[in-house]
C-alpha cells in the first residue's frame, strides 16, 4: 500500500462545490467575513431577520431571504478568485471590531457587554493571555515553581499561560494519559453536548474537528495537540497522584505529597493550582442489597469501553446527560434494557448533534478569510439571551405564569417535542414531563433517547428502587427485573471539588473541614478561585463557577489568566504569597447568595433533586450573575483584594 492510498483525496473544488459550502454556511457570519475581506459596505446594509427559537423563547438573527442569493453570489465570486497564499488577514482595531459586532445583530453594545464579547471572535493571536506589566519578563526567583493538579482542559490552559510567561511549572496527572474527563469517561457514545465551536480554546485557531459535537477520543486528541504545540507536554508527569499539600507561612511555599507508581515523593511549590474540576469524584448509588448483586455494576465514569453488551440484560440507572447520551447505543446491543428514571428531565434536540463537518464546510472554514472567527462569534453569542429564561418575572407569575414569558414558551415547545417523539404513547407523556422549569436543572441533549423508548426490548421504569437482589433490581411496587449488567449513571459528588487531596492552609486548617461547616453553607470561594487562609492556592472550576450560558472554555481561559496575573503581581513585587482578604471574600459571597435568590435554581420542583443545590440547601455550582458582570469581576486581578507577604 502506498502513502497515497492512506490519505483521503482532496475535494475537487469548483463552483458547484463552493455553492454546496455556501448553502450550508452561517450566512450572517459569512456576511461579516466577506465585508472584512473586501470592504464591500453593501454587505453592512443587508437586511436581517429574527427567527424564533425554542418556541419563540429566543431569537436568532439571520440574513433576510431577499439578500440570501446576493450574499451567496458575492461570496462565490470572491472565493473563485481568492488566492489564500496571497491574502494576509489583518486584526481589526477595537473600534472596527465593535462596529462590526453591532452590525452583526443590529444591536448597540454597552461598555460592559463589549468588554465581555471582545475576544469571542478570537482575532487576537492569544485572547485572554496574561502579560508582564513591565513589558518583559523579570528575573524569576530561583526555585520558583507552580504545581498544577490535573492535565485536563483546566490544567492545560494553566500550563499554556505559564509557558507563555516563562514561569516554571509541573502538571501532576494521576492517570497515565492527559484529558481529564475525556480520558476518564469511556461509556458508550460519549461526546461533548456543546458545539465544538464553543468547546475549544480560542488561542488555537480553526482546529480541524470532524464533527460538530466531537467524541471523547477526538477531544482527547485535541488536548494532546494543544499540549504539544504550546510546549506544555514536557511538563506533565503522569501516574502522579497529589495526595496532600500543606502551606508553610515562613517560607511561603506548599509542601506537596505526590504518589508516583506507589512511591511517595515530596516536592515544594510556591503556588498550587487545582485543575481537577467539578466532575472528578463519582457519586455512587446508596441502595440496599447492592453488594449482593451477582452481575456487574459499573459507574459510567469507570467504563473501559470494553464492557460486554451484546445479548445481555442491561439496566441504566439515571437519565441525566450521561444516561441519556449512552442509552441509544446500549439498546442497539442489549437483549433487554431497563431505563430507571427517578426524576423526569427536560431533554431537547440540538442542531447538528451527531452530524459530521462536511468537506465543503471544512474547506470554507479553511479558505474564507475570517469566517472561522465570525462563525465562532455567531455560536458564542447565539444563546446568551438564554440567561433571560433563568430570571423569574414576578408580575408574570402573579398573573398565573410559571417563570416568565420566555421560559414558559420554551416549556411549551419542549412539551410539544416530547409528544412529537412519542405520538402514539400518551401513557408516557406525563411520566416524562418534568415538574420543574426548563434550566432549573441542567438541560439534556436528546441522543435518540425518546425514540429508543419505543423499542420493544426497552422498559422505562419510573417506580423507585427498593433494593438490589442477587439477580436484579426490585422496585417499590414489588416488581423484580433481572439484569446481567447495571450502569449507574448517577453523576458526581460535586461538593468534593478537590477530594481526595488534603489541603491545609495557614494554622494547619483543612480546606475540607472549612467547606464541610454547615455555617458556611458548603464550598465557597472568592471569584470561584481562592479561599481565605489558603495562600497561593487556586481552584479552577471551583464553587459557583459554572457559566449560565456561552462557553465554559472561555471561562477556563479567564480563570487561568486571573491566576497568572496573581502570580505576576507576586513575582514583580517580590512577595512570597497572597491570601484573599476575609472581608472581600465575605462580601463577595453575600452578594452572590443574594443574587442567587432571584433565579430559578431553588424551584420547588427541582431543588431537592438537583446537583446544583448542596446538602445545606445552597446552590453552589452556577454563577448567579450575567456573564457580562462575572467577566467584569475577573477581567483584571486587583491586588487590593489580597493580603500579601
Amino acid at each position: 500500500m502506498t502513502t497515497e492510498d492512506t490519505v483521503a483525496p482532496l475535494p475537487r473544488v469548483n463552483a458547484d462545490f463552493i455553492r454546496r459550502a455556501l448553502d450550508d454556511a452561517d450566512l450572517n457570519a459569512l456576511r461579516m467575513a466577506l465585508y472584512q475581506a473586501t470592504g464591500d459596505r453593501d454587505l453592512l446594509g443587508m437586511h436581517l431577520d429574527s427567527v424564533p427559537m425554542y418556541g419563540g423563547a429566543l431569537k436568532q438573527t439571520v440574513v433576510a431571504d431577499r439578500d440570501v442569493e446576493t450574499i451567496k453570489q458575492k461570496a462565490l465570486e470572491f472565493l473563485l478568485g481568492h488566492d489564500p497564499a496571497g491574502f494576509t488577514e489583518v486584526t481589526p482595531t477595537d473600534t472596527e471590531l465593535r462596529q462590526m459586532y453591532e452590525a452583526f445583530r443590529e444591536e448597540t453594545l454597552d461598555e460592559r457587554t463589549w468588554r465581555y464579547r471582545r475576544d469571542l471572535a478570537a482575532f487576537d493571536d492569544h485572547p485572554r493571555l496574561a502579560k508582564w506589566t513591565g513589558g518583559g519578563r523579570p528575573q524569576i526567583p530561583e526555585g520558583f515553581e507552580v504545581a498544577i493538579v490535573g492535565a485536563g482542559f483546566n490544567g492545560i490552559a494553566m500550563g499554556v499561560q505559564l509557558e507563555q510567561l516563562g514561569i516554571p511549572y509541573t502538571i501532576y496527572e494521576r492517570r497515565s494519559e492527559l484529558g481529564g474527563v475525556w480520558n476518564i469517561n469511556a461509556y458508550p457514545d460519549v461526546r461533548v453536548d456543546t458545539t465544538i465551536f464553543l468547546y475549544q480554546f480560542f488561542f488555537e485557531k480553526n482546529y480541524p474537528w470532524t464533527e460538530y459535537f466531537a467524541r471523547a477520543d477526538e477531544v482527547r486528541g485535541y488536548l494532546e495537540h494543544v499540549a504539544e504545540k504550546y510546549g506544555v507536554a514536557p511538563h506533565i508527569r503522569y501516574d502522579s497522584d497529589v495526595t496532600a499539600a500543606t502551606f508553610d507561612a515562613e517560607s511561603g511555599t506548599w509542601a506537596v505529597d505526590v504518589t508516583v507508581a506507589g512511591e511517595k515523593q515530596h516536592i515544594t511549590a510556591n503556588a498550587v493550582v487545582s485543575g481537577s474540576g467539578l466532575f472528578a469524584t463519582p457519586k455512587r448509588p446508596d441502595v440496599p442489597g447492592i453488594e449482593d448483586f451477582r452481575g456487574e455494576i459499573v459507574h459510567t465514569a469507570e467504563c473501559t469501553g470494553e464492557e460486554d453488551l451484546d445479548g445481555r440484560r442491561v439496566a441504566i440507572i439515571g437519565n441525566g446527560s450521561t444516561g441519556v447520551q449512552m442509552m441509544s447505543s446500549v439498546q442497539r446491543r442489549a437483549s433487554a434494557l431497563g431505563v430507571f428514571q427517578r426524576t423526569p428531565q427536560w431533554i431537547s434536540p440540538r442542531d447538528r448533534y451527531g452530524d459530521p463537518i462536511t468537506p465543503e464546510t471544512r474547506w470554507l472554514l479553511d479558505t474564507m478569510p475570517y469566517y472561522w472567527n465570525w462563525y465562532c462569534y455567531s455560536v458564542a453569542t447565539l444563546r446568551l439571551d438564554g440567561q433571560l429564561l433563568q430570571e423569574p418575572d414576578q408580575e408574570w407569575k402573579a398573573s398565573g405564569g410559571k417563570v416568565n414569558a420566555a421560559n414558559d414558551s420554551y416549556r411549551e415547545s419542549l412539551e410539544t417535542y416530547i409528544r412529537s417523539k412519542l405520538p402514539d404513547r400518551p401513557d408516557l407523556w406525563e411520566k416524562l414531563t418534568p415538574a420543574h422549569a426548563p434550566l432549573a436543572r441542567r438541560m439534556i441533549v436528546d441522543n435518540n433517547w425518546y425514540s429508543s423508548l419505543l423499542e420493544d426490548h426497552v422498559d422505562l421504569v419510573t417506580e423507585g428502587i427498593e433494593r438490589f437482589t442477587p439477580t436484579g433490581i426490585r422496585t417499590v411496587d414489588g416488581v423484580e427485573r433481572e439484569y446481567d449488567l447495571v450502569f449507574t449513571a448517577t453523576g458526581f459528588a460535586v461538593q468534593k471539588y478537590m477530594w481526595p487531596t488534603q489541603y491545609r492552609g495557614l494554622g494547619g486548617v483543612a480546606l475540607e473541614d472549612v467547606w464541610a461547616d454547615p455555617a458556611g453553607g458548603g464550598p465557597r470561594a472568592y471569584l470561584s478561585l481562592t479561599v481565605p487562609d489558603f495562600p497561593n492556592l487556586f481552584v479552577m472550576y471551583g464553587p459557583n463557577s459554572q457559566n449560565r450560558a456561552g462557553s465554559l472554555i472561555v471561562w477556563i481561559e479567564t480563570w487561568s489568566r486571573y491566576i497568572a496575573e496573581n502570580l505576576i503581581h507576586l513575582i514583580e513585587n517580590g512577595h512570597k504569597y497572597a491570601s484573599v482578604r476575609r472581608d472581600v471574600f465575605e462580601d463577595y459571597n453575600k452578594r452572590l447568595d443574594e443574587a442567587m435568590l432571584s433565579l430559578i435554581w431553588y424551584d420547588e420542583g427541582s431543588k431537592d433533586k438537583n446537583y446544583y443545590v448542596n446538602e445545606f440547601g445552597r446552590q453552589q455550582v452556577n454563577i448567579p450573575w450575567r456573564l457580562e458582570q462575572q467577566h467584569e469581576f475577573l477581567e483584571k486581578f486587583d491586588p487590593d483584594d489580597y493580603d500579601v507577604v
